[in-house]
Formats: structure tokens, C-alpha cells, sequence
């Protein structure tokens, strides 16, 4: 009898084990940032699912490092067959995610845009002052059908603009004239 109890009991959690799995796949991934030659860099990355994936929900990570400030776009593309009148992959989020990588705490989210339009799953952002530090490009979604599909995604990272001393310059005789404006107004009205 014990016996018997003790072997349904490692089924069960066999089983259980085997559907948390389908529930919770993951990639993560550093991603190598390819120089663009004006002092920017760029990214190409994506995952492929098939049957086997059926069901499953996704996240996936590529990890990169900044030194610098730069400013950031990105997108993100799925195809997929359609069964009935479900796309097989669904993608839910996209996002580039600042964090520390000691704590692994996050520190900044920059959200993208959901742009899809027809039979793909587009997604879009952008994301400016990056300031140096640990990254990732997170993508969500669902495996929805038997027919899988992929996702592919760009991400184009390049230097801040840096105003300009005339930009400063104009910015101050903009506030000096904003100053001499507030006195004469106050002086009138004293």
C-alpha cells in the first residue's frame, strides 16, 4: 500500500512539474553590440517555436552593456500560421529594462508600443538618455497554436546629442530676458 501511495504521489508531482514548465520558458541571451562606425551600435535577435512550445508563455531577455550615454529605438517582429482564427504566436510585451546587475533589481522600464496592424505582431520603441549601465530587451508572448512561429527584433543604439555652447548660450539669454521681464513687471505693479 505504501508503495502504491508513494508512486502516485511521484506522478502527480511529476506531472505538476512538467506543466509549470510550459508555463514559464525563458532565454536569456547576451547580446553582442555590433559597431555601427559613428559611434553607435546595433543588435539582431530573435527565437523560433514550434508544436512542442504549444501553450507555452515566454520571456525572453538580451542582455547588453552600456559605457556611455546613448539613446535607444527598437522593434520587434513576429510571423506566425494562423489555426482557425487564433495566430499561433501571440507577443504580449517588448520593452528595454535597465537593471543592477549585482541585485538584479530593476531599475528603469522603457515600455514599447504595440503597432501590429494585419497577420503579424509588430512593436515598437524608443527610449533616449540611457545612461551607462546593464540592459536588456525583454520580449513577452504566447505560444498560442500547433504552428509555433518566430519573432525577430533590431535594436539600434547611438550616441546622445550633446547640446552645442550656442544652445547654452541661447538657453541663458532666454532666461536673462524671462528675468528682465518678471522685474519690470514687478517693479509696474509696485
Amino acid at each position: 500500500m505504501k508503495i502504491k501511495n508513494v508512486l502516485i504521489a511521484s506522478m502527480i508531482a511529476g506531472a505538476t512539474l512538467m506543466t509549470s514548465s510550459a508555463f514559464a520558458a525563458q532565454k536569456t541571451v547576451n547580446v553582442p553590440l555590433v559597431s555601427d562606425m559613428e559611434g553607435g551600435y546595433n543588435a539582431h535577435f530573435g527565437n523560433n517555436f514550434n508544436s512542442a512550445d504549444f501553450n507555452s508563455v515566454f520571456t525572453d531577455k538580451y542582455m547588453f552593456t552600456l559605457t556611455g550615454a546613448y539613446d535607444s529605438a527598437a522593434s520587434v517582429t513576429s510571423s506566425f500560421l494562423k489555426s482557425g482564427t487564433i495566430k499561433d504566436l501571440l507577443i504580449t510585451s517588448f520593452s528595454i529594462v535597465q537593471y543592477d546587475p549585482l541585485t538584479t533589481s530593476i531599475l528603469h522600464t522603457y515600455a514599447g508600443t504595440n503597432t501590429t496592424n494585419g497577420i503579424t505582431d509588430n512593436w515598437e520603441l524608443s527610449a533616449s538618455g540611457l545612461s551607462a549601465g546593464s540592459y536588456y530587451v525583454e520580449v513577452g508572448g504566447k505560444v498560442m497554436g500547433n504552428g509555433g512561429g518566430s519573432y525577430g527584433s533590431d535594436l539600434t543604439i547611438s550616441l546622445a546629442p550633446v547640446p552645442e555652447p550656442e544652445t547654452y548660450a541661447m538657453m541663458g539669454l532666454g532666461l536673462g530676458l524671462m528675468g528682465v521681464v518678471a522685474r519690470r513687471k514687478k517693479a509696474k505693479a509696485a
